[in-house]
């Protein structure tokens, strides 16, 4: 029930998140696209991003891959349900190595729920919500070999569009409410928050949409 109780004031933050996105969203301008309006329903959308880091110093040196740093911004598909709203799945990964040695690898996979808001013709307000599985490895504090963990993801976030033309659009993510828990096999569950805009929350990302629909009327 402990849990439960966490689980269900997350939603409700969440909640909270997307309808103040909507609001302000309204204040800078923002509308929602009727049906009847020239919009991408029906069509699909392949979202994501890619990194790779590495710091080579006098004692050694360190690399990160992934869709982001901490699996923060998912690769995904989605499909249009109408001129504004968005589902679909997706899934991120992270990987970080020191000396070329991995200490930690961590995937997650779930689906996602994206509202948006028009800001003119070339820009859009977006909240996303993810709900995550999450597994990956790291390494022992007590020992040399990898330790196993697996868990759960609820986030919220926004996203600011920038349309390009043909369907595509760069989509930068600012800020973030999450709740991330792990938990390794004999140990207890460790929990991960955030909440607010940090160098952390941010991240970038490139979408494109497909109209199948169109291709096959051609």
């Amino acid at each position: 029930m402990k849990y439960f109780n966490k689980i269900v004031f997350c939603f409700g933050i969440v909640g909270m998140f997307l309808f103040s996105t909507s609001v302000n969203a309204q204040v800078l301008g923002g509308m929602r696209l009727k049906d009847t309006d020239d919009g991408p329903k029906g069509q699909f959308m392949i979202y994501g991003s890619f990194d790779y880091s590495k710091t080579n110093s006098p004692s050694g040196s360190s690399s990160s891959l992934g869709t982001s740093s901490n699996a923060g911004v998912p690769i995904g598909v989605g499909y249009f349900i109408n001129n504004n709203d968005v589902i679909g799945v997706n899934y991120a990964f992270a990987k970080d190595a020191v000396n070329d040695r991995m200490v930690y690898k961590q995937n997650e996979a779930g689906v996602w729920y994206s509202p948006s808001l028009s800001l003119g013709k070339y820009f859009a307000l977006i909240g996303q919500v993810d709900a995550h599985y999450v597994w990956g490895k790291k390494s022992s504090d007590v020992s040399a070999s990898m330790q196993n963990f697996n868990g759960y993801r609820l986030r919220a976030y926004p996203l600011f569009a920038v349309f390009l033309g043909g369907g595509w659009a760069l989509k930068f993510k600012f800020a973030e409410l999450s709740m991330l828990q792990t938990k390794v096999k004999g140990e207890g569950w460790t929990r991960d928050y955030v909440a607010g805009i940090s160098g952390s929350t941010f991240g970038g990302g490139i979408s494109k949409n497909f109209n199948f629909k169109k291709r096959s009327d051609n």
